[in-house]
Order: C-alpha cells, then sequence, then structure tokens
C-alpha cells in the first residue's frame, strides 16, 4: 500500500518541519505501507527548498518546486498528480500537524468502506502553545445534523444527503484531517479560487463519494496571524468576491436539484447582504444599495428591502 501526505508551503522554513516530522511520526502504520511526504513549494524566498532537501535527505520526502505562486490550490494540485500512483492522499498545511495516530485510523476508514472517498476528523486547536475550544460547539452541532448511515462511538459514515448538507451547512471540517482514497485524489482543486477552495473541493467529492468523519481529535492546528481562513479582512468586502465565485462555480454544477439550486442561492444572497451591511457601517451608502439589489435576486427580500430604507434615511 502506498500513502503520500501533500503539504504545500511558502515561506514557513522554520514551521513546516514540525508538519513533515508529524507525517513521518505516524503510528500503526498497515503492514507494509510505503509512506511518502510530498512538499509542493509555491516559490518561497526565504530559502525553504535547500534547508528541506538538506535536513531530509535520505527520508521519504520529496521537495518539489511550483513554477510561479499558485497559491493553495495550485500546490495541493501539484502535490496530488505526483501521488497519482498511490492508495490514498492526505493533506496536511504547513503550519499544523498530524497527531499519531491520523492516518493508521484514516487508512483503516477507506480500507473497511470501500464506498468512502473523503475521511475527516476532529482538530485540537492551540493558541499561544495551548488548547482552546476553537471550533468545538460548531463541528458537534454539524456532526450531529449530518446524515448517516452508520455511527457509533468513533465513527460516523454519512448518507448520501451529505453534499445537501455541506450546503446547509458550510464547511465545518479542517481541510489538514482530510485523507482522499485514490479515486477521490484524481480530482483537483480549483486554482482560481483563493478562498473557499477546499469548500467547493469537497462538494464535488461528496457527490461522486461517500464522507465519514473520525470522532477524536486527528490533527492540530495553531491559531496565527496568518491564518486567512479563520481571521477577518480588513477591507469591506472581505473574502466575498471569492465566495461569491466559489458559490458560482457550485450554481453551474451539473443535474442540481431544485433544493439545492435554493441553498447556493441563500448562500449567495447571505455573502452580498453581509457585504453590504459592513458597507453600511463604514458610510458606504451607495455600494450598499447596490449590493442589497444583488442580494435581493438570490433571497433575503424583506431583509434587503428593510436595509435599503436605511441606506436611503
Amino acid at each position: 500500500m502506498k500513502c503520500a501526505v501533500v503539504i504545500p508551503t511558502y515561506n514557513r522554513r522554520t514551521t513546516v518541519g514540525v508538519a513533515i516530522d508529524s507525517v513521518l511520526a505516524q503510528q500503526a502504520l498497515p503492514p507494509g505501507c510505503a509512506l511518502t511526504v510530498i512538499v509542493v513549494d509555491d516559490g518561497s524566498t526565504d530559502g525553504t527548498v535547500a534547508a528541506l532537501e538538506a535536513a531530509y535527505a535520505g527520508r521519504p520526502v520529496k521537495v518539489l518546486r511550483n513554477l510561479g505562486a499558485k497559491g493553495p490550490a495550485g500546490g495541493r494540485n501539484t502535490g496530488l498528480a505526483a501521488a497519482a500512483d498511490c492508495d490514498a492522499v492526505a493533506l496536511l498545511d504547513s503550519d499544523d500537524r498530524f497527531l499519531p495516530h491520523h492516518l493508521a485510523e484514516a487508512l483503516a476508514v477507506l480500507q473497511s468502506h470501500p464506498g468512502v472517498g473523503l475521511v475527516f476528523g476532529r482538530a485540537r486547536y492551540l493558541q499561544g502553545g495551548r488548547p482552546v475550544d476553537y471550533m468545538g460547539p460548531n463541528f458537534d452541532r454539524k456532526l450531529a445534523l449530518a446524515p448517516k448511515q452508520q455511527d457509533d462511538g468513533t465513527l460516523s459514515v454519512f448518507g448520501p444527503g451529505f453534499f445537501s448538507h455541506l450546503l446547509e451547512q458550510g464547511c465545518w471540517f479542517n481541510l489538514s484531517s482530510v485523507v482522499l482514497s485514490a479515486a477521490a485524489a484524481r480530482e483537483r482543486m480549483r486554482e482560481d479560487l483563493r478562498v473557499a477552495e477546499d469548500y467547493e473541493f469537497w462538494l464535488r467529492l461528496s457527490r461522486r463519494f461517500g464522507a465519514a468523519c473520525l470522532k477524536r481529535e486527528q490533527i492540530e492546528y495553531t491559531l496565527g496571524e496568518d491564518n486567512i481562513s479563520f481571521e477577518s479582512d480588513a477591507r469591506v468586502e472581505g473574502h466575498a468576491p471569492q465566495l461569491l465565485r466559489a458559490y458560482d462555480h457550485m450554481l453551474h454544477y451539473e443535474g442540481l436539484t431544485a433544493a439545492d439550486r435554493a441553498r447556493v442561492h441563500r448562500r449567495i444572497a447571505d455573502e452580498l447582504f453581509d457585504w453590504a451591511w459592513r458597507a453600511r457601517q463604514r458610510k458606504q451608502r451607495g455600494t450598499a444599495a447596490r449590493l442589497h439589489l444583488r442580494s435581493m435576486r438570490h433571497g433575503r427580500r424583506t431583509d434587503n428591502l428593510l436595509s435599503l430604507l436605511k441606506c436611503l434615511a
């Protein structure tokens, strides 16, 4: 059995080694499992490539370089392509780390549930080196809402309604906890997205493959100033343009049901409404009014009408 772990990185020479070492320290892997770490450097200028090649010479660590900065999705796609002959591929960001049991447990799920293409698990969040209950309540609530065909104390295997659930609830699990089957790893992330590229990817995968959740903590995630997924953006638009682009991709999925299409339109309406609210808070009334009109085309008509009146007041 061959398993690869894909780690995209950019200017994290001092932290990426922790991520790599957490992979090499995985315990209780299946007999004969050949494990490879594929680090994809996205044009670092801090000597990342040279440092890694020196530190891991003779170890099962490959360091690849993207020609030009392709972003997180591009780095992961390069790694997925390099792992084409593997039976499973795990994803890990360069400032996160696997807990020692992660791969063994995820690979066991893929082996025992042939229809599952995506396995993820709970994350342990750290701030200043100390655990914080950052996403736990949200994770528990959405896990409870997800449709299940099997559920016990350690594992949930989701039913065919998981795609609609993700559309309704958004992305509630951490990318660094995800392990893909060989078939799922042949898919690619959309490189035109710099935000929500993982969410859109999980949605596409959930239309073709089963998904499962390991209930105990699988990874450690360190909260920091450069974790853009969890930090508010100072610009009035925030991440809205990228999120709207992701939702537009979703609207173009083939065979989308009327109910799922309505879920996407609701997400678009919510995103435009929130963007308009931020514009209103900054006294950008004209921008806010235009955004409320756009939002109204997708939903939340009463909310948007009331907010338009506030823009005109």
